[in-house]
């Protein structure tokens, strides 16, 4: 098959969070005898200079990222195309020059699918439908439902009203509509998308996250006498920046009097002003790096934490942590799309003061770490990267149900 990726982020080999996903999926179809095209925004230098999927697409367009943009020029935007104002505001947001590419791609090529990864690349599938062939299957993947994701933040306090939200979902679901196909993580996600609007069910399919097992591996020597544990996320992502000031402001101190010597790690993509001032003795918070260095932090960790509330989708963080052989604790949101059992694969509390009792646990108790250790790499090693790119491959192959135009 012929497939036309449009990722908001760009799925280079050394990043770690949803972008890596789209890596394997591209990896793995190429490997599977499919040509794939990619045309994605470049954010800095790292993602211009990258050559990691040449190996694998017959072609790579990269973009200059659109910076923020003011919020006149948001509205001037909203006025001429009727789209989200949350899908105008650069970084990730419309980009006029990545719509034009992606016409002007459409115009030469033949493709039997296109793949928005991430619902805010809906927007190009939606605003030119009209010139996608009907035997071409458009494809949206939502990492997560926006929706739903600001309406969790708007629970927790922040200042989002009622009609910010319903402007999202109007546009939201009007890209849902045109699609062919809507691809979620989870079940669960699955479920939130098809109770806004049930008329979505049929084009619903599950493709879940992945896991490179033959990268994320146990250490080949691990010492059980540190007390260290461990956070991971893209920090552009808020939900990330939320959890690890959920696992502060909520967890920490009570931690520090009951194990005085544990330390924790903060560790990812562009951590904020905000998660940079927590760093002192005990607590670090630093840029990841390339994977070889976030896959030493699992090695050097004895437990790596998600105490997360926002967002939906799939954690592949969890799943990473896992086919390390460490021992996790979560929140139930965070465990969605993996079906943990609590207690035997990890540990799962929405309640903060069980969460705290489940970290001082695992870190006293040397042969409950080992326990949780080896049936989470067990667990995590169901969830190969290949094992969910044939499944994507199966949904690729099935006939679509119809387009509107």
């Amino acid at each position: 098959m012929n497939i036309l990726f449009l990722p908001k982020l760009l799925p280079r080999a050394d990043i770690i969070g949803g972008p890596i996903l789209i890596y394997h999926r591209i990896k793995n179809l190429s490997s599977m005898g499919h040509k794939i095209t990619l045309i994605a925004p470049a954010y800095s230098d790292a993602d211009r200079n990258d050559k990691s999927l040449e190996p694998f697409c017959e072609r790579v367009i990269k973009v200059d990222s659109v910076r923020e943009r003011p919020q006149a020029e948001i509205e001037a935007l909203y006025k001429q195309l009727k789209r989200s104002r949350n899908f105008l505001t650069g970084d990730g947001g419309y980009n006029e020059e990545l719509e034009g590419a992606f016409t002007a791609v459409l115009n030469e090529t033949h493709f039997d699918a296109i793949i928005a990864e991430y619902s805010m690349m809906g927007q190009y599938i939606e605003a030119n439908c009209s010139l996608i062939p009907s035997d071409t299957t458009a494809i949206i993947s939502v990492h997560e439902c926006y929706t739903k994701a600001f309406e969790l933040r708007a629970e927790k306090g922040e200042n989002i009203d009622e009609a910010t939200i319903r402007e999202l979902f109007n546009y939201e679901f009007k890209m849902y509509d045109v699609a062919n196909k809507i691809l979620t993580l989870t079940k669960e996600d699955g479920d939130i998308v098809a109770n806004y609007a049930p008329r979505l069910k049929h084009k619903i399919r599950v493709v879940p996250h992945g896991v490179d097992t033959g990268f994320y591996t146990p250490p080949k020597e691990k010492s059980w006498d540190s007390k260290n544990i461990l956070y991971v996320g893209n920090f552009q992502h808020h939900p990330n920046v939320d959890a690890v000031k959920n696992f502060i402001n909520h967890c920490w101190v009570k931690i520090q009097e009951a194990v005085p010597d544990a330390k924790v790690y903060v560790i990812g993509f562009n951590p904020p002003q905000e998660l940079l001032d927590l760093r002192c003795d005990n607590v670090t918070v630093q840029e990841g790096g390339p994977n070889e260095n976030v896959r030493q932090f699992y090695w050097n960790s004895d437990v790596l934490v998600a105490p997360i509330e926002l967002g939906t989708g799939f954690r592949g963080k969890l799943l990473e942590a896992m086919a390390c052989g460490l021992p996790v604790v979560a929140t139930r949101l965070a465990t969605f799309g993996i079906n943990p059992t609590n207690g035997n694969d990890m540990f799962v509390a929405d309640d903060y003061d069980t969460f705290v009792e489940h970290v001082i646990m695992l870190l006293h108790d040397v042969e409950l770490r080992k326990k949780i250790s080896k049936n989470a790499l067990a667990l995590g090693q169901k969830f190969d990267h290949k094992h969910a790119a044939e499944k994507l491959e199966r949904v690729l192959k099935e006939e679509d149900n119809g387009r509107s135009n």
